[in-house]
């Protein structure tokens, strides 16, 4: 049949096998050969397992910065630390994942030899958490910093820190604080008993002879800080080097503060304190002092000139043809200088090295008081930006009107670390301007048909608010003011003189204060209207 498609002389029969040869043909050369498939999977994978190989790594931690700027200040009871918070993390990525700051602080006695410093996690078992300050967390990438408008009230205030801000805290220093612990305590024993062990299997020894020595005191108690950043995984870093401060009696406050003033600068000055520190190493100068800037010691000899000869120097008497010949005084001759006493010498001080260490003397802070209000603890800075060496200190923001309040604490060294004393009873003073100008100069008289015209030389104060021009009948009257408002020009003609009469004139100048100053009268002069 024409229409059967399996007819071998069919002509549609043979059309329709040649189209299905050629498209078989074409899909055989699209088609990827199975060896091809197999060595591309090979070369990924060997790319993807290419390197060398290696333990497995630790999981990636975010740890933030130790603080920085880390400072401490003990005045009378009471222990201030200061710290900066970080901005990073210890990879160097911002900003820093930082929740909280802990700080744990703990009261030891110091051993000699020296205890081994205790690793993070141990300072901490036995360390107390003093306090804790949370930290202000950074905003989410791509967040708004803007609050929402719907919200109808305003956000209250965080008073959480921020990142990179200054961060202060104060501790004082109790009864309670000054029972030590002691995490050393079984190490400290066990190494003893090894001593006693070796000591015991090396048997009997020959004793050996020392010299009688009061045994090494171990120093006082120290109460010590460790300042710790925690992330918001709970990851901890703290500062290179912990806090220690010595737990000793401060030394006392100096008192009678005493404080003068006058247009440009305030001079405090207070006695010096019971049981301040003196400076004993004398220096190979004569009177100087052991400290730059520090009173002389008791034991430094005066400063002296350039010290007489032993042998008082010959008279010089007339000779013989023009010529001076030196000849010794005679004593009791008229006409002869007396003699020179011989006045000993006095050598300066041999150059010295002390065999013990003495502390150094005792220095000074003065600090401004100021009323904090209700703003955070600040670390205290002292209006002197060096330790005082002497019992004054020149504080040149003087200005009228403002009180100022003193108050002055002792520093000594003690362990290497700065003691302060509680601070002295607060010294306050308002700046009031009582000083007068300077009494004007170079008057000058001119009378004039009907006046007299008067000229000076202006002041230069930078207070001047004008001069007030005196005038009487001359000779003997009293010098009373021509007008009721200070002049502000250095010239004024007076149209109130009458012709023929003799008058006296001055002047005087007038600052701004409350109540005004007036300035002595100027030199007088004599004028008659014509």
């Amino acid at each position: 049949m024409i229409v059967s498609a399996a007819h071998s002389d069919s002509p549609v029969s043979l059309t329709d096998r040649r189209w299905a040869g050629r498209k078989r043909q074409a899909a055989r050369r699209r088609r990827i050969p199975r060896s091809t498939v197999v060595l591309i999977g090979v070369a990924i994978l060997i790319q993807v397992a290419c390197g060398k190989k290696g333990p497995p790594e630790a999981p990636f931690v975010r740890v933030p910065a130790p603080m920085t700027d880390l400072r401490v200040q003990r005045i009378g009871d009471d222990v201030v630390i200061g710290f900066t918070l970080p901005i990073r993390n210890q990879d160097g990525t911002q900003p820093a994942d930082l929740e909280r700051v802990d700080i744990y602080a703990m009261t030891v006695q110091p051993h000699l030899p020296a205890d081994r410093t205790l690793d993070l996690e141990e300072f901490e078992e036995d360390a107390t958490l003093v306090t804790t300050i949370e930290v202000v967390p950074p905003p989410e990438p791509g967040a708004s910093e803007e609050p929402p408008e719907t919200s109808e009230e305003p956000p209250p205030v965080d008073l959480r820190p921020l990142q990179g801000f200054s961060v202060t805290f104060s501790e004082t220093i109790t009864t309670a604080l000054l029972v030590p612990v002691d995490p050393w305590e079984e190490e400290r024993r066990r190494r003893e008993r090894e001593k006693a062990e070796e000591k015991e299997d090396a048997g009997p020894q020959k004793p050996v002879k020392v010299p009688l020595m009061t045994p090494p005191l171990p120093g006082p108690l120290e109460r010590r800080y460790a300042v710790v950043g925690v992330s918001t995984d709970g990851n901890e870093s703290e500062p290179a080097v912990r806090i220690a401060v010595p737990l000793v009696t401060p030394p006392f406050a100096p008192s009678e503060l005493v404080v003068t003033y006058d247009e440009e600068v305030a001079t405090v000055a207070w006695e010096l304190p019971v049981g301040v520190r003196r400076a004993v190493q004398i220096t190979t100068t004569p009177g100087a002092s052991p400290v730059a800037g520090s009173p002389p010691s008791p034991l430094a000899e005066p400063a002296q000139t350039v010290p007489p000869p032993l042998v008082p120097p010959p008279s010089i008497v007339p000779g013989v043809g023009g010529a001076d010949t030196a000849a010794p005084a005679a004593s009791g001759v008229a006409g002869a200088e007396p003699a020179v006493p011989a006045v000993p010498l006095v050598p300066p001080p041999l150059a010295s090295t002390p065999i013990v260490e003495w502390p150094p003397a005792s220095r000074y802070e003065l600090f401004e008081i100021v009323d904090p209000g209700d703003g955070p603890t600040v670390m205290p800075q002292p209006l002197n930006p060096l330790p005082l060496t002497v019992p004054t200190y020149v504080d040149k923001r003087v200005e009228f009107g403002v009180e100022h309040c003193y108050a002055v604490v002792t520093l000594d060294v003690v362990s290497g670390l700065d003691v302060r004393s509680p601070l002295s009873s607060p010294t306050c003073v308002t700046f009031l301007d009582t000083f007068a100008p300077a009494a004007p100069t170079g008057l000058n008289a001119v009378g004039t048909v009907g006046a007299v015209s008067l000229s000076w030389q202006p002041n230069e104060e930078d207070d001047l608010v004008g001069y007030m021009v005196l005038r009487g009948v001359a000779p003997g009257e009293t010098l009373l003011p021509l007008t009721v408002e200070p002049v502000g020009e250095s010239t004024y003609l007076d149209g109130t003189a009458v012709l023929g009469v003799a008058y006296v004139y001055a002047v005087q100048a007038v600052d701004d204060a409350d109540p005004p100053n007036l300035s002595p009268a100027s030199e007088t002069v004599n004028a008659t209207a014509r």
